[in-house]
């Protein structure tokens, strides 16, 4: 379990608390196996921004989509602006994710181990206390906001190679549920690991 708080507002023109608890919990099945590549691996987090009276910058939200929500661009799931369809960020977020790790059929000595994943996860409260004139917007006009409390999910497989240089993996998403102006994103590749 982790938890943290950043404060904002002890100087400066920002004035807000934002919270985020995150808990992972593991399930080796080497005991039914006989091999230690296999396991479950079950992760959550939650976070919530509270303002202070004082609008929020873009930057200081919750995003959803990317190493917290596989099948999505980074920022591209959750409020966009209508116009623009650029990601707005949030101030509610949660995740789950569910992966099952694996052997693949190949030499252990290569480093290569497979998982299958389910993500899901929500981003909500993007509503603004005066009328948006972040980049956005075109002009500084008001943002219209697309905004639903609806999960997005997204399903799929990967492969890990340990290197003597860190952990690559490969993600590949297929099946999405998503929303009208979510970005998705089916292949992923990136450095390090989620646990």
């Amino acid at each position: 379990m982790s938890w943290g708080t950043d404060i904002a507002g002890l100087g400066g023109n920002a004035q807000f608390v934002r919270n985020n608890v995150n808990g992972q919990y593991f399930i080796p099945l080497d005991r039914f196996t006989g091999n230690s590549d296999w396991g479950i691996a079950v992760t959550a987090g939650a976070g919530y921004l509270w303002n202070e009276g004082v609008q929020e910058q873009i930057i200081d939200r919750f995003f959803l989509g990317g190493d917290n929500l596989r099948g999505f661009e980074i920022g591209g799931a959750g409020p966009h602006d209508a116009v623009t369809g650029d990601p707005l960020g949030g101030r509610f977020i949660w995740t789950q994710s569910t992966e099952l790790h694996y052997p693949l059929p190949v030499s252990p000595d290569l480093g290569l181990t497979g998982r299958a994943f389910v993500d899901v996860g929500g981003l909500t409260q993007a509503s603004f206390i005066t009328p948006c004139t972040e980049p956005a917007s075109i002009g500084g006009g008001p943002c219209q906001v697309v905004s639903s409390s609806a999960p997005r999910v997204g399903v799929g497989v990967g492969i890990s190679w340990h290197t003597r240089f860190g952990l690559i993996n490969v993600d590949l998403t297929p099946f999405v549920v998503k929303q009208p102006h979510d970005q998705t994103q089916i292949f992923r590749f990136g450095f390090g690991t989620r646990f």
